[in-house]
């Protein structure tokens, strides 16, 4: 609850100031792409609101894809981890089985005649 309303304490002025900015800077201006200026073909213009934005969006997508490719050991070795803890799971239930199973058994070999004599001679 509380982070939603921070993130509206924050989101709203910064909305109102895109907003203000995109207003601001209607009027188009012309870009080059050729840094010599003899083709005018890699020219043409558009608002400069559109532009800025577009950079900021392209920057925020760049700068994304660069952090999700210089994460990917820590996502394999999370991936690795991941597995191996369920093997070791598997093992251990395995090995619980297993030992439930002897101590059954060993209870079935001994016998409850040891521990009935117990009951009987108390009773005696």
């Amino acid at each position: 609850m509380i982070s939603k309303i921070l993130s509206f304490i924050i989101l709203v002025p910064i909305a109102i100031v895109l907003i203000v900015f995109c207003v601001a800077n209607r009027q188009s201006i012309p870009v080059s792409l050729d840094p010599i200026g003899t083709l005018p073909q890699l020219a043409f213009s558009a608002p400069l609101f559109i532009l800025l934005l577009g950079a900021m969006i392209l920057g925020v997508v760049l700068g994304g894809i660069g952090t999700w490719m210089t994460q990917a050991h820590y996502r394999r070795k999370s991936w690795k981890r991941k597995y191996e803890v369920e093997r070791l799971r598997r093992e251990a239930s395995e090995s619980e089985a297993k030992l439930r199973h002897l101590q059954e058994e060993r209870a079935r070999v001994s016998g409850p005649s040891g521990s009935t004599s117990l009951v009987t001679s108390r009773a005696a």
